[in-house]
């Protein structure tokens, strides 16, 4: 749902300033309606949070849905640490490849023989690989097997990159931009195409691997081949205790900014804003965020649930005036793209990666920079909203969701990169 993302009725927008990487004799032949044998590959941390509330895994699974709707043989692949992941959706075949190689800090260093060995099982010419994730390093590495096998790949980093630079390009991350532009380049620049989530994801991919092929396609937030139409949102007013400012996603504190996210709401209350927030969410640091907003004498006006999905969540947001990402760093959260399907206004920082929508579709409220003051500065500004500004606000959110987020379309102008 950003001006960055091609709709579904328009051919993805590619980087066409570097060359694209030379096509290998793999997959020539597979250019009519021949299936192609998709494998979606994400990693699985272990780290406590359900596959079900990771939303790399969530898109992955998405796609995998669309393109075998589409009669392509598509599955998801989990490469996991730790725990073996539960998979509560069976509409989505998965593997799960326990790693057995060097561990250093949580990361896996490279796969195992066994583990690669595994992941290619069945491999033909028709097999394309679709890479989630980045700043793993073990993925160059499996990529340089893929590139010596002939076997193509497509990657994906979501947001992973998007904290090593601020909104106006400066490192912020030295020693993580020289580990990509070092080691995770070869990844980007050997791909048939690295898809970016925005423009902004785009710049930062040309600063790491200049010669990589870069296909600007967004994420979806609904399925015009499996679902229902959605809906537009039932006619409302603001809230009675508005602003409800709502937050949905994973517990991760420094990547999805909360700390900036409590910090802003606690300066914001303490400003003279009279509204409250709710937070839902998953993983252990639901404790510390709880000590957090104790310490700061705002435990009355925040209330931080456990993880929610389906219908008992959208009735929560509904109740909700506003969808607050304060994100540091994020490829585009799926929960924002919903809840703007659901005709919440978006708040949102650069680092979402859904700024310039907000900003230019009059979709929500943009903020700042990535601060405290300035998510404070943000909320005080959705509060002055009249009840009419803030309808026009949420009929915008919803329409540059439908327009731009339909996972059919998504997935056809992926499968027409793969083959590109």
């Amino acid at each position: 749902m950003r001006p960055s993302v091609a709709s579904s009725t328009s051919p993805p927008r590619v980087d066409a300033s570097t060359p694209r990487p030379a096509r290998p004799m793999f997959l020539r032949q597979v250019s009519g309606p021949r299936p192609l044998d998709i494998r979606h590959v994400a990693v699985f941390d272990g780290t406590g949070h359900p596959s079900e509330a990771n939303g790399v895994h969530n898109v992955a699974r998405a796609l995998t849905r669309e393109q075998r709707a589409a009669g392509d043989q598509a599955r998801l692949v989990l490469l996991a640490r730790g725990n073996t992941p539960s998979i509560a959706d069976r509409s989505c075949p998965t593997q799960v490849i326990r790693l057995k190689g060097p561990d250093l800090r949580g990361h896996t260093l490279r796969m195992s023989s066994g583990n690669v060995e595994e992941l290619l099982v069945g491999v033909r010419d028709n097999t394309f690989f679709h890479i989630h994730g980045g700043r793993e390093p073990m993925l160059p590495g499996l990529a340089w097997r893929l590139r010596r096998r002939g076997i193509p790949y497509a990657l994906t980093v979501h947001g992973r990159f998007s904290h090593v630079y601020d909104p106006d390009g400066r490192t912020v991350k030295r020693n993580t931009a020289l580990y990509l532009r070092l080691f995770e380049r070869s990844l980007l620049e050997g791909a048939r195409f690295v898809q970016a989530l925005s423009d902004e994801e785009a710049v930062i991919f040309r600063r790491i691997a200049p010669r990589a092929r870069i296909e600007i396609i967004g994420n979806g937030a609904y399925s015009s081949s499996h679902d229902a139409t959605p809906p537009r949102p039932m006619p409302r007013g603001v809230s009675a205790d508005y602003p409800h400012f709502g937050y949905c996603g994973r517990y991760a504190i420094e990547h999805k900014g909360l700390d900036l996210l409590l910090e802003g709401f606690s300066s914001y209350c303490k400003n003279g804003g009279t509204g409250r927030l709710t937070m839902i969410g998953s993983g252990s640091a639901r404790t510390d965020l709880v000590q957090m907003a104790e310490r700061m004498g705002i435990a009355q006006r925040v209330q931080i649930l456990g993880p929610s999905f389906g219908a008992e969540r959208d009735a929560l947001l509904r109740e909700c005036d506003y969808f607050v990402v304060a994100s540091r760093f994020e490829g585009v959260p799926l929960a924002a793209l919903e809840a703007a399907l659901l005709g919440l206004p978006l708040i949102v920082t650069a680092g979402s990666g859904l700024r310039t929508l907000v900003t230019a579709e009059k979709a929500g409220l943009p903020i700042g920079d990535h601060s405290a003051c300035a998510v404070a500065a943000a909320l005080h500004n959705a509060e002055k909203l009249s009840p009419d500004e803030w309808q026009a606000s949420a009929s915008a959110a919803h329409a540059a969701a439908m327009l731009r987020c339909d996972w059919a379309g998504i997935a056809s102008q992926l499968r027409a990169a793969y083959l590109g």
